[in-house]
């Protein structure tokens, strides 16, 4: 049976020639109903007059956050992709071999181990740890794994703090690791409560931020800005990435991700060799976490131009 939409789906396919973004606009799951509101959101603040959206609480506190998150590169070394070419990958810092890293650390293993792969081909031992699943999905060479999972400072049963499994590994102290954190949310108290010291561990961090739009509310602002700038003390953003399975809020100009992806340096590392990063996010080195979506267009949210 026709229906009056078919037209606009005609015209949709003649201009993008895949159905892929048919399939992103179905809503028969709760999942895209949700997505539909937040879209619906976003249509209301560009509706809205830019000043206005400027002077909202909101966008302050989205701006607040971005401005913990805007990026630079470091000079004279490139970035390459660490990782699957689907979900899994990060872009990093090419630093990633001994002497400069002989260790790294895996949280949250979940059903993806491209990363892993990745970095033990480089010659670099690791630990991974992930209380959710009985086993590796896949061998990783060079690796060990432990059913644990990582917390902040409040017990729980079958989890660790940071400075614990490292304290394990006999590794408390060191300067050669590489942490690589996709933890579902559980990322907030651990960046929040771990000490400086450790953090200054890693020589780079790559981290999946769960629960972003909650920095809209003074709750989530609150957690949200004291974990990342904890981080900011001692690492500094490198490369940022929308995951694409959750539609971002659109605010004043800005793009919130729910969830986003970011890479960090140790600044101790690179001091004096920061340079403003003013280009437009994804770049070439990105890939979408979805082969039914497109990457999420960031443009200059998270850059850093240049001043004078």
């Amino acid at each position: 049976m026709s229906s009056i939409f078919d037209p606009v789906k005609r015209a949709i396919r003649g201009l993008l020639g895949t159905d892929a973004v048919l399939r992103h606009l179905q809503v028969a799951d709760e999942n895209r109903q949700r997505d539909v509101l937040l879209l619906g959101n976003a249509i209301q603040y560009a509706a809205a007059d830019p000043a206005d959206v400027r002077a909202l609480p909101e966008y302050a506190r989205a701006a607040s956050v971005v401005k913990l998150l805007q990026t630079c590169r470091v000079e004279g070394t490139p970035l390459v992709r660490v990782g699957g070419e689907i979900d899994g990958g990060y872009v990093m810092l090419d630093t990633m071999r001994p002497p400069t890293v002989t260790a790294g650390y895996s949280f949250g293993v979940g059903h993806d181990v491209s990363w892993d792969v990745d970095v033990a081909g480089r010659g670099i031992d690791l630990f991974l740890y992930d209380h959710t699943v009985k086993r590796l999905p896949e061998p990783v060479p060079r690796a060990t794994f432990f059913r644990t999972g990582i917390r902040g400072r409040k017990p729980v049963a079958g989890q660790k703090t940071l400075e614990e499994v490292l304290a394990d590994n006999g590794h408390l102290g060191r300067r050669d690791l590489v942490l690589k954190m996709d933890i579902e949310g559980a990322e907030w108290p651990v960046l929040e409560e771990v000490s400086s010291e450790t953090l200054a561990s890693f020589s780079q961090i790559a981290v999946e931020l769960h629960g972003m739009g909650d920095a809209l509310t003074p709750e989530g602002h609150a957690r949200i800005s004291a974990a990342l700038g904890k981080l900011a003390v001692t690492h500094q953003p490198i490369h940022v990435h929308g995951n694409c399975n959750v539609v971002p809020v659109w605010i004043g100009g800005l793009v919130l991700p729910p969830v986003l992806e970011v890479s960090y340096v140790r600044r101790a590392d690179h001091a004096g060799k920061f340079v403003p990063r003013d280009e437009v996010f994804p770049t070439d080195l990105d890939r979408s976490n979805s082969d039914q979506f497109p990457d999420i267009y960031l443009g200059r949210t998270y850059s850093r131009p240049r001043s004078g």
